[in-house]
């Protein structure tokens, strides 16, 4: 049986993937034989007080990363997972979006309930399906319209007045814009393929 070893626990590794929700763990170096397991597939990290991505650099097959509510303030270290399809970070410290040029088969990106001012280092994720930058600071959203395979999109409860941008997108299905200072959605006319707005 494939296993790693959390504060001298046993946590077997189910069919390439590995569920270490709320252990506890405060760096990802204290999983111990991780190393063991560059197969992984899957890899769940959510609800720890993990404060930097580091060590993951041999998971050359990971598809799935969730690193969602830890404490984590920079997204680093991430370039080695080039199959990489699914990362979510939601609920940490990130004021910046970096680090994230490399990922180009990434396809799911959650990045809600930042610190993030600005959308920013997105634009080589052509083949990025869904968005989430829901509650954060942002006020622009320029460099969407480079995002055009894009078919879920929140953008929820943040200061943007303009959205105009997103009618490139014309192959949004799902927009989520409330709790934004904004009125005009005249944008929503051209995106032919958009099956639910929400503002």
């Amino acid at each position: 049986m494939e296993y790693v070893k959390v504060k001298k626990k046993r946590v077997y590794i189910d069919n390439g993937y590995l569920y270490l929700e709320s252990f506890n763990i405060d760096k990802i170096a204290d999983i111990k034989r991780l190393k063991k397991y560059p197969n992984l597939r899957e890899l769940y990290l959510e609800k720890n007080n993990i404060k930097s991505i580091e060590n993951l650099d041999h998971l050359v097959k990971l598809k799935k990363l969730h690193l969602e509510a830890n404490k984590i303030t920079d997204i680093k270290n991430l370039d080695a997972l080039k199959q990489l399809e699914e990362l979510e970070l939601g609920g940490n410290q990130i004021s910046v979006i970096k680090g994230l040029n490399r990922l180009k088969n990434l396809k799911s990106l959650l990045i809600n309930n930042n610190r993030i001012k600005k959308v920013e280092g997105l634009e080589n994720l052509t083949n990025l399906e869904y968005l989430d930058l829901n509650t954060n600071l942002i006020e622009n959203i320029n460099g969407l319209e480079k995002l055009i395979n894009l078919k879920k999109l929140n953008l929820s409860n943040n200061q943007i007045k303009d959205f105009n941008i997103l009618s490139n997108l014309i192959n949004l299905e799902v927009l989520d814009i409330t709790g934004n200072p904004t009125t005009n959605i005249e944008f929503q006319r051209i995106l032919k393929n958009l099956k639910r707005i929400e503002y």
